[in-house]
């Protein structure tokens, strides 16, 4: 939501309740203007998609004939929507009347998602996105042959290293609100050049 005095793109949602141990309470949000319903008015504003700092850096480390070079970034003070979670932390997903058992994360089994419909517009659902990723690593190593000729030996990892305590596919969503979607591939790449 966008409002004035307010980081554009807030997430608008309800106050979770929890119990003495942590766990959130099924459906029970907290009452924010005191009359005694939970609807709509009772939603606040609560973090938001973008983050406080962006930082990218590069390298390019050499010794002899072998060479390191690393390009990676990180956004700090992100956070994302997690919307697969809202559904994936229903039980009515994971137990059924016909006697199967059905799909239900393990992180929503971790997080002590415990709803028997699907939970929206929860503030547990906001999570932390702060994110470090490494976008490539390249090793490399040069053989300097005789008259300029030569050959490089290398192998690059894209995509080889994400941290970040966002328990969803991928910290780094444009909008905030993480829906299905395929995440970015780590792919892996060895190579020659000659050179005569």
């Amino acid at each position: 939501i966008h409002s004035i005095g307010y980081a554009p793109a807030s997430f608008y949602v309800y106050k979770q309740k929890y119990d003495e141990n942590g766990k959130m309470l099924e459906g029970q949000f907290e009452d924010l203007n005191d009359d005694g319903l939970i609807n709509s008015s009772d939603k606040y504003r609560f973090q938001k998609p973008a983050p406080d700092y962006t930082i990218g850096f590069t390298s390019s480390l050499s010794i002899y004939d072998l060479e390191l070079t690393f390009a990676g970034r990180s956004n700090i003070g992100n956070y994302v929507y997690n919307n697969v979670q809202t559904s994936s932390g229903s039980f009515d997903d994971l137990y059924h009347t016909t006697n199967y058992l059905g799909n239900i994360t393990q992180s929503a089994l971790l997080l002590a998602a415990s709803s028997e419909s699907n939970l929206t517009f929860s503030d547990h659902f906001v999570q932390n996105a702060s994110f470090l990723k490494i976008d490539h690593i390249t090793l490399s190593y040069n053989f300097n042959l005789n008259k300029g000729r030569f050959l490089k030996l290398y192998a690059t990892a894209q995509n080889p290293l994400v941290y970040t305590k966002y328990v969803g596919l991928d910290p780094e969503i444009g909008n905030g609100i993480e829906n299905n979607f395929y995440p970015r591939a780590r792919t892996f790449v060895a190579g020659i050049n000659v050179n005569f």
